[in-house]
């Protein structure tokens, strides 16, 4: 099960892989907890064989202190977060010669090519949802296999269906693992792994897609998913840009900065309305320009929501110039956990 902990150690990779060495306080900071903290996540980190080198002085922090491949022949979710920082899950490891270099068999290579064709971390941003699922050694298994599965899973309607399909990969992603995987005669599909309520192996196999490479299948889906003819254009104060901008916009969103910090950004959608309680919670400093319906919407959603103030005595004290919190709160609500709450 990956939980806040988990979260939040795979962002401080992600931010040591990019930048080379970071500040501590730099980490804090950009997850929302104490420099103690940041300290516990190096020292667990380093208890799971990822080799973390502390940089002492002002100009300080931590790096990487080198690559050390493990045995993959198994994945738990601290063995896969450990593959992902090595470079062994988004990388070429078809040629083989770093890993034959560091004295790794032909089989573990084949093993290891495997995962990093059919394993794929999402860290697009760094938000959790603080849920698991106990399907994980069923599905690794499965995966790495070619076996298919026959599994019980919720619609979006909240029914249950049945189908058998052949799991390709898993992709971990905002704390919850995701499984794409093609039910027969049918392209791919993505799974939430806690939408599903039985999984059970079969004594089927199929043969694995020639080329098939589930980081790039979710890529395309993800650009996908949510994208459609609807044109939204909203107006945005300078108190809202970097925020609202921090969200994961597709490759057709167009941004329109202006010299007093404000901006205007244009997204196309699918259906205005996912977007209404997302506009809604930046009150005056993100406004729907159009279409004239989510215009129309918002307002009749916001006065419902004054409607419950209504009744306030005026003598409570007055609403602060800024309303809602100065730091990242509002996104990682509507992503999952804040970071200071407790670990599920």
């Amino acid at each position: 099960m990956v939980n806040a902990a988990h979260a939040r150690q795979l962002g401080i990779i992600q931010m040591l892989r990019s930048r080379g060495h970071v500040p501590a306080r730099d980490m804090a900071e950009r997850f929302g907890v104490d420099i103690r903290t940041i300290q516990r996540d190096i020292t667990t980190l380093a208890g799971h064989g990822i080799q973390i080198d502390s940089l002492p002085g002002a100009k300080g922090g931590y790096r990487f202190a080198g690559e050390d491949p493990v045995h993959p022949a198994t994945l738990d979710s601290d063995q896969a977060l450990r593959l992902y920082v090595l470079g062994l899950l988004d990388t070429d490891t078809g040629d083989g010669d770093r890993l034959q270099a560091a004295g790794i068999s032909q089989n573990v290579r084949e093993v290891m090519r495997r995962i990093n064709q059919r394993f794929h971390f999402d860290t697009a941003d760094w938000y959790w949802t603080g849920q698991g699922s106990g399907h994980l050694p069923v599905l690794r298994t499965a995966v790495l296999t070619d076996n298919a599965l026959q599994i019980v899973f919720r619609t979006k309607n909240g029914q249950q269906e049945s189908a058998v399909i052949k799991p390709l990969g898993m992709v971990w992603k905002g704390g919850e693992w995701h499984m794409v995987a093609a039910p027969p005669n049918a392209e791919p599909q993505r799974y939430r792994l806690n939408l599903i309520d039985r999984i059970h192996p079969t004594d089927l196999t199929f043969p694995y897609p020639e080329g098939f490479s589930v980081s790039t299948w979710w890529t395309t889906a993800m650009e996908e998913f949510g994208k459609g003819d609807t044109r939204i254009e909203l107006a945005v104060t300078p108190a809202a840009r970097d925020e609202l901008l921090r969200l994961s916009l597709k490759q057709n969103s167009e941004v329109a900065h202006r010299e007093d910090g404000s901006a205007t950004l244009v997204l196309y959608v699918d259906r205005w309305e996912w977007l209404i309680p997302l506009i809604a919670s930046y009150g005056p400093d993100v406004t729907a320009i159009g279409p004239p319906e989510l215009r129309t919407a918002l307002a009749a959603h916001l006065r419902a929501a004054l409607a419950r103030y209504e009744d306030i005595p005026a003598s409570d004290p007055a609403v602060p110039a800024q309303v809602g919190p100065a730091d990242d709160s509002r996104l990682r609500a509507t992503h999952g956990q804040s970071p200071r709450s407790p670990s599920p």
